[in-house]
């Protein structure tokens, strides 16, 4: 029981207050100095880019000159994004640590073996989770399946998801994952107590025809839909659906994602996600909330391509910033914001096999291996180290299946 609650940081009836971000009043001053500030910063950052864009349309020859709008206008925007959820989200300084937790052990086993460093390259089956705007780059109706035995089958992973082909300047995807433990033993009411004092003293047992079971989950459902803003620029909005379940108490909750992808050159693209973007409310039905503030993500993907034979790298990075105060798998922290880097790395051998290798946002390291058809994919990944070292090693499988083909190929052998 203790094993599972150290993986699932079960919820209990009342909530504890060191759940929450404290503040004491010195805090809470300087806490809302920095909201102000951040704010003005986020202004004065947006009112000069115009100044700046005009800058260039003087200094810069016009056959270059477009480029260097839309990069300066896109870094402004990104930049002024950043200061301003950061003074939105140090003003509320109440979010509940970890209840997102789950929305953050992620989707898709290439995407799980790369470490989740994909938020400037995910697979449009696994994009409604990690950014709907890669959405609109899909040209092939697809499906996929995963399942993975987290923790050496301790908990279970499953999800779901479709992407429909872009038509027109839209694109669309949905998905669903339950993240679970089920069949855990319930002995509270096998005690054969006869002093009432809820402890097990010399002659009294346990009555085990009466030791029950229960489950808990974490569902959600995610709805997607991208736009093409031009040629470079993407964006997309996911609305989820939360639903947490312990024995039988439940939860729901509704949040909203929005991301960006800019594609700089054909093999470098640039993406940023901002998850739980307008702050997600979870509601218990014995009254009691949780929190989930807005996390940051920013990526990058860089395709290298080696002329001479047939394989190409893709490196890839990335930085999740979250606003729930210091917490020991940070890589850095600086007060209520904290920051956790992403890394992966993956070699496809003829467009046909794939290797990868990743380090996720707790320091922990994937392996994986897939195997592309015109038919779809099969994906194998296998964590271990850090937190997989101490509670046991994770084995994932998914399966990518592009309909059209599938139906196709099946017409031709039957």
């Amino acid at each position: 029981m203790l094993h599972f609650i150290s993986i699932f940081h079960l919820r209990v009836a009342t909530l504890d207050k060191s759940q929450y971000v404290s503040l004491d009043k010195t805090q809470d001053k300087n806490i809302k100095f920095q909201s102000l500030l951040s704010w003005v910063i986020s202004f004065i950052i947006l009112t000069l880019q115009r100044h700046l864009v005009n800058m260039i349309r003087f200094i810069v020859p016009t056959t270059n000159c477009k480029y260097y709008i839309r990069y300066i206008k896109f870094l402004c925007y990104v930049v002024g994004l950043i200061f301003f959820f950061f003074g939105t989200t140090s003003s509320f300084a109440f979010g509940t640590k970890y209840a997102g937790e789950f929305l953050k052990i992620g989707v898709g086993v290439r995407e799980m073996s790369l470490g989740g460093a994909v938020i400037a390259s995910p697979r449009s089956v696994s994009a409604q989770y990690w950014n709907p705007a890669a959405l609109y780059q899909n040209t092939i109706f697809s499906g996929q399946f995963m399942h993975t035995e987290e923790f050496a089958g301790a908990l279970n992973l499953d999800h779901i998801s479709v992407a429909i082909p872009a038509k027109g300047n839209y694109a669309y995807g949905f998905g669903f994952f339950r993240l679970g433990v089920d069949d855990i033993p319930d002995t509270r009411g096998a005690l054969i107590d006869y002093n009432d004092n809820g402890k097990l003293d010399p002659g009294e047992r346990i009555n085990f025809d009466k030791i029950g079971t229960f489950g808990a989950s974490e569902n959600a459902l995610f709805l997607s839909i991208a736009k093409k803003m031009n040629n470079k620029l993407y964006i997309g909005v996911t609305a989820k659906h939360l639903y947490k379940s312990l024995g039988t108490s439940t939860a729901w909750g509704v949040g909203f994602d929005v991301a960006t992808i800019y594609n700089i050159y054909p093999r470098l693209v640039l993406g940023a996600s901002i998850n739980d973007a307008t702050t997600t409310f979870i509601f218990w039905r014995d009254g009691e909330k949780e929190v989930i503030l807005p996390t940051l993500r920013f990526g990058a993907a860089w395709k290298v391509v080696l002329p001479s034979i047939p394989v190409w790298f893709q490196a890839l990075g990335g930085i999740d910033i979250s606003f729930e105060g210091k917490q020991h798998s940070a890589d850095f922290d600086l007060g209520l914001i904290n920051g956790k880097t992403r890394m992966g790395l993956e070699m496809h051998l003829k467009d046909k096999i794939v290797l990868r290798c990743g380090r996720d946002d707790l320091g922990s390291y994937h392996l994986g291996f897939g195997l592309d058809t015109s038919m779809g994919s099969i994906d194998y990944g296998f964590a271990m180290g850090g937190s997989y070292q101490l509670l046991g090693q994770s084995h994932r499988l998914g399966v990518t299946i592009h309909f059209v083909e599938l139906a196709r190929n099946l017409k031709r052998w039957l």
